[in-house]
């Protein structure tokens, strides 16, 4: 079996070998020279550029600093070799330093042309030949060919074979991040002594780790650190939120083996597929677990830009390993991005809305968090939850059909019943007044609407006595109208004052005049249309001093009061009705325009409402479907049987709405896009150059046939990131994982690809691996 290795670093150019640009001279002039030299136009000293031939050719303020195949001519060359502290170069203050080697490479390879090549990592990977082993033995894949050839380069050769026990460990390790049993090393170390068997058992244990529930959650966790995954939101606040639905769906795409091509597609952009599923909105919950600041004074537009801003540079990050974030506020110091290439990146993020809000509670010290979010389907404790109670409203229901068809006849006696009240002449009559006198000395006057105006003195206190006639020749119910009227402060219906036009009236008593007497009447089931809180309108008729009716705080409306009559009056002439209205509270609490009336039959349908009334005044075969719903639907809430039975079912329906789904956390695209523009020095509240979305210039692949006709947006970003052209997802991917398994990358600095970054170790291996891992459809 091969035991694993310790990678082993770029070893020095022996003096037989040409210079390499990219593994010996661009390093040097990266580290040295790109910071005031390089790509970033802002910071460039002397107009000199060496990050490119035609820049170090064509020169700067002091002509060119590289002639090609003439160091001694060559500026460069010069600057580094004087001994002028003003002259040399890097200069002193830089703290930076050549070398002697570095120095003569840099002279040997002018004398060689200066040959400038495109950094490695900008070229798209090209499958190498898998180099022969010297002993074909050590061989189980191509990977073991180029370790080999590496190792024979150095003198060296495999360690020994580990022993079972360890192979096991390191396995289980590798694969689901949990150490195997003593049941599983015993069986494991009983193979080893047959070739056969000891293979067997090797292909087995690596296909059962692989077929665990625990892969995905061991390969789950590294990839969820590059999502920045949390279960909060991080900063002061530090707000829980619903992310965990994310977190599961990238196990279970590890554990389903789905391709990495899907895989980044789907986090991308799962929201942009046609026909997006669940699974895949979901997915976008990649770009959902940014910190977000929600605490008091942040700017919910500034927020949403520093979101869009980590989103570039992770994605930048994790899938090209580049360092894109370094151009956010001025052109890239050492690798070609430049700030337009920046923010045309950002556009590809910019059209998703605000996620939050200034707080719709204005104590709150904390913006609201508003998502978006995506409901999910309910857990099975949830649906059996919900199903239980879908069944018990289901016979509530049934039983309360039952009712209905039992309460058949009630409901056709109820109707009958309300049919002929409601057809009986019930229009009140205003009662003429005859006399009107008060205790407050105001002056009054009798309207044409029959109510009466008082005017003047606004008394502390008064009493109103009211004569009036009628020719009814029967009186069941009286009324009493406190009226609103612009002549009154605040409109009325009380004369205190505008603020509050109250009136508090203390009793209502009513007396039939018969000759030289008067009979008093008695009156009972009063009602009003409103009643102040602790001053109803029963007050009026109990006989307490206390008591009363007032109207607080529905001012400037008109408001009634009616009493119906014990014992109703019978008269074959005219009848005369004295009223009195003492209205001792104080503060002016009077009534300033009152009216009264009286009607024959006390309507046994008068509590319905009048639309209710108007139907029933219909004869039965004129109503329409809808009026008969209706006059149903009233029964039905009158009816205690039905109202207990609606009672119940609306309880459980009130239960059954506290069962609500989970939510997650996703992308949406927004149907009208934002504008992009350069923000100068990063500052959102700084736009400057219009932008549109595409990739770094660098990177930019060779335009397919459709690309004019697909729009560009994070679908179009998340194809092109998993395009076979593009340089370098593939390479970063495999990188990764490598030094997930090996603790070293073959590229050392797992996110910057850069022409800062050391050289690969192994060029060949990485790039034979991002090619075979496209070939084989991203099988991860």
């Amino acid at each position: 079996m091969r035991p694993s290795i310790l990678l082993l670093w770029p070893f020095a150019v022996m003096a037989s070998e040409s210079p390499d640009f990219g593994r010996d001279i661009r390093p040097i002039l990266a580290e040295n020279c790109y910071h005031c030299h390089g790509p970033d136009e802002q910071a460039r000293e002397a107009k000199l550029r060496l990050d490119t031939f035609e820049g170090a050719t064509t020169g700067g303020a002091s002509g060119p600093a590289i002639v090609p195949g003439k160091p001694a001519e060559s500026e460069l060359i010069a600057r580094i070799f004087s001994s002028d502290g003003d002259d040399h170069m890097p200069p002193p203050s830089s703290k930076r330093v050549l070398t002697p080697d570095q120095k003569a490479l840099l002279s040997e390879w002018i004398e060689e042309g200066a040959n400038y090549e495109e950094h490695w990592a900008w070229q798209k990977p090209q499958r190498p030949g898998v180099p022969s082993a010297p002993d074909p033995s050590l061989v189980r894949n191509p990977v073991d060919s180029f370790l080999l050839r590496r190792l024979e380069q150095e003198g060296l050769s495999y360690s020994s074979e580990a022993d079972p026990a360890v192979l096991l460990r390191r396995l289980f390790l590798d694969l689901i991040g949990l150490p195997p049993n003593p049941e599983d090393i015993q069986a494991f170390e009983g193979t080893w002594a047959n070739s056969e068997e000891r293979e067997k058992a090797y292909d087995e244990t690596i296909n059962r780790l692989l077929s665990s529930p625990r892969f995905g959650e061991r390969w789950g966790r590294p990839w969820l650190d590059l999502a920045r995954y949390a279960d909060s939101n991080g900063f002061q606040a530090d707000q829980l939120r619903p992310s965990w639905s994310y977190r599961d769906w990238v196990i279970r795409a590890l554990n389903s083996n789905m391709p990495f091509d899907q895989f980044t597609i789907e986090q991308i952009a799962g929201d942009l597929l046609p026909g997006a599923t669940l699974d895949q909105r979901v997915a976008t919950g990649f770009h959902r677990t940014v910190t977000c600041n929600v605490e008091a004074g942040v700017s919910p537009e500034g927020n949403r830009v520093d979101q869009v801003i980590d989103r570039v540079n992770t994605t930048a990050t994790v899938w090209l390993g580049v360092t894109l974030e370094c151009a956010q506020c001025h052109d890239h110091k050492y690798d070609p991005f430049t700030m337009e290439d920046y923010y045309s990146f950002f556009d590809f993020f910019n059209h998703t809305p605000l996620e939050v809000q200034l707080p719709s509670n204005k104590t709150d010290v904390s913006h609201d968090f508003i998502g978006p979010y995506l409901d999910l389907p309910f857990t099975a404790e949830q649906q059996q939850q919900a199903k239980d109670h879908d069944d018990q409203i289901a016979l509530l229901q049934q039983d309360r059909d039952d009712a209905l068809e039992s309460e058949e006849e009630a409901y056709l006696s109820w109707e009958r019943q309300h049919s002929e009240s409601a057809a009986q002449p019930l229009d009140w009559e205003i009662l003429q007044v005859t006399k009107f006198s008060s205790t407050g000395g105001e002056h009054h006057d009798i309207l044409e609407d029959g109510s009466v105006l008082l005017s003047g003195k606004v008394p502390n206190t008064t009493a109103y006595t009211v004569e009036t006639r009628t020719t009814l020749p029967r009186i069941s119910q009286l009324k009493l109208e406190a009226l609103s009227n612009p002549m009154l402060p605040g409109n009325g219906p009380g004369r205190g004052d505008a603020q509050q036009p109250n009136f508090v009236l203390k009793e209502f008593t009513a007396t039939l005049r018969d000759h030289e007497s008067e009979i008093p009447i008695k009156l009972h089931r009063p009602q009003a249309n409103f009643s102040q809180k602790n001053w109803d309108v029963a007050g009026l008729i109990d006989g307490r001093p206390s008591t009363g009716w007032a109207i607080n705080p529905q001012f400037g409306k008109s408001h009634w009061a009616t009493f119906e009559l014990v014992n109703p009056i019978e008269q074959t002439s005219g009848t005369t009705l004295v009223f009195t209205l003492p209205q001792n509270w104080g503060k002016g609490r009077v009534i300033g325009n009152l009216r009264l009336s009286a009607r024959s039959q006390v309507s046994r349908g008068s509590k319905l409402p009048a639309d209710l009334i108007a139907i029933l005044k219909n004869p039965a075969d004129k109503r329409s479907e809808a009026q008969q719903k209706k006059l149903r639907a009233h029964f039905e809430k009158e009816n205690p049987t039905i109202k207990k039975i609606d009672a119940e079912i609306a309880r459980l329906k009130k239960q059954r709405n506290t069962i609500k789904a989970n939510q997650t956390l996703v992308m949406v695209e927004m149907e009208k896009r934002r504008t992009t523009h350069i923000l100068n020095r990063g500052e959102f509240l700084s736009p400057g150059e219009r932008v549109r979305a595409r990739t770094p210039a660098i990177l930019t692949l060779s335009r397919k046939p459709n690309d004019e006709t697909r729009p560009p947006d994070r679908l179009a970003l998340a194809q092109w990131l998993v395009d076979r052209d593009n340089p370098l997802t593939a390479r970063v991917a495999i990188n990764r994982w490598w030094a997930e398994l090996f603790g070293n990358g073959i590229v050392a600095t797992l996110e910057d690809f850069g022409t800062q970054s050391p050289a690969p170790s192994h060029p060949d291996l990485l790039d034979w691996l991002a090619v075979e891992f496209m070939e084989s459809g991203w099988d991860m």
